[in-house]
């Protein structure tokens, strides 16, 4: 058994199942065994990074043995013990997560107020751009005209030379 507990083992093995197939693979144990990873799983919820897990495992055999655990007189320990376990455990995760999200919001915020700094006269600089560049076309299209002005004076005095 690798040199584990028959706890952690169980843990290992269980863990290296993958989520779809946990289900099926919760399903085909027997209540007798189901009985007995119910009691391991108060020691495994020690472990913050296996609280899912052991969520999804209770939740699973739960849902499939209700019958059976109800009328089992030594069930009704486990499951008081485990329901006490389970629920300090997950509002510990739902505070670290809470908690967690707050803080990404925090810096979300303050990396948005840092960013929006960079561009705050970025309006002011656009339309400076385009001002002037409106008045570069205007200056090129009134030497264009005057270009074309002076070549037409030249054309007339130039027929009226020869004329």
């Amino acid at each position: 058994m690798l040199g584990l507990s028959p706890s952690d083992f169980v843990l290992r093995a269980l863990s290296n199942v993958h989520t779809n197939d946990m289900e099926q693979t919760l399903l085909a144990l027997p209540f007798s065994d189901a009985l007995k990873l119910l009691s391991y799983l108060k020691d495994w919820t020690i472990n913050p990074d296996k609280v899912e897990l052991v969520c999804r495992i209770a939740t699973v055999l739960l849902q499939t043995h209700y019958n059976q655990l109800v009328t089992t007189p030594s069930a009704r320990p486990v499951l008081s013990v485990l329901r006490d376990i389970l629920y300090a455990r997950v509002k510990e995760c739902k505070d670290v997560l809470g908690f967690n999200l707050a803080a990404m919001d925090h810096l979300k915020q303050l990396m948005a107020l840092k960013s929006d700094a960079l561009f705050q006269d970025a309006k002011t600089k656009l339309l400076e751009i385009r001002a002037q560049h409106s008045k570069r076309i205007e200056a090129r299209t009134e030497t264009r005209e005057e270009k074309q002005r002076k070549k037409k004076k030249k054309k007339s005095s130039d027929e009226h030379a020869w004329t």
